[in-house]
């Protein structure tokens, strides 16, 4: 008798996963203590706490902007705890930060530009001997650059200085910025922060699209109706700790949240 069995399912794995954390900045207290993360492919997870609990921190730690003390942090797979921020980058995985960082001096498009990752026009020597091929791929990626301004509703300031865009402005260029390193993951710090409702409303709309189109976001936030109508599921750090984690209705009535994040 032939003994037949269902072939097993594939197990989808996270696309970054990191588990037991820790980063200690000195005294008795870790500013992130024994921290696990998950975000699956294509989602748009959201990561939530009081202040000082420990998320920015956490961001640094899996984009290793900083060293962890302990654990370990998978990103497609592939361990990158020991990785230099940049090449985590170029792995596609990138991050904005709460204050977006913009080079005010040049202008939106240039902005964009300098983002492109691996151009034959980086090399000295390619310059002289492969002229042809750098002017093919600058035309290319400026139309790339102009095509996601207008995906962030800035391609009529692509010629101004990015110092004169606002707060809101500067954090869509930002993402946008982002964009042009053709990233699997995205790590959101705060980007409804500061940011009047109009904009929010714009930036949102923009991220849901970006995940239909199969982006994925890693978004911290303390705008709660933002994390609510984004994410797929929400993590939740308090003092450092894993407090909880499950979809937006769960977090929203889980008693200890409640408790921690939002002080009742």
């Amino acid at each position: 008798m032939v003994n037949e069995s269902t072939p097993s399912q594939p197990i989808e794995l996270p696309l970054l996963a990191a588990s037991g954390l820790v980063k200690n900045f000195g005294g008795t207290c870790c500013a992130v203590d024994r921290a696990r993360i998950e975000v699956p492919q294509g989602s748009i997870t959201g990561l939530v706490g009081p202040n000082g609990a420990g998320k920015t921190t956490l961001f640094n730690l899996l984009s290793n902007a900083i060293r962890s003390d302990q654990g370990r942090v998978l990103f497609d797979g592939e361990p990158i705890h020991h990785l230099q921020p940049h090449i985590i980058a170029r792995m596609g995985m990138v991050r904005t930060f709460q204050v977006a960082r913009v080079l005010s001096r040049l202008s939106v498009l240039d902005n964009l530009l300098l983002a492109a990752q691996k151009q034959t026009g980086e090399k000295f020597w390619n310059t002289w001997f492969q002229q042809k091929q750098i002017a093919q791929e600058e035309k290319a990626q400026r139309q790339k650059a102009f095509d996601i301004l207008e995906s962030i509703g800035l391609a009529h300031m692509m010629n101004e200085y990015a110092g004169a865009l606002s707060g809101g402005q500067r954090k869509l260029l930002e993402i946008g910025r982002a964009l042009m390193a053709d990233p699997k993951l995205i790590l959101l710090d705060e980007p409804a922060a500061g940011v009047n409702p109009t904009l929010i409303n714009q930036i949102c709309d923009r991220i849901q699209g970006w995940n239909r189109d199969g982006m994925t976001f890693l978004i911290i936030e303390h705008n709660m109706d933002v994390i609510m109508s984004l994410c797929d599921r929400v993590w939740v750090l308090a003092e450092g700790r894993n407090l909880a984690d499950g979809t937006p209705a769960e977090i929203q009535s889980n008693p200890e949240v409640l408790e921690a994040y939002l002080g009742q």
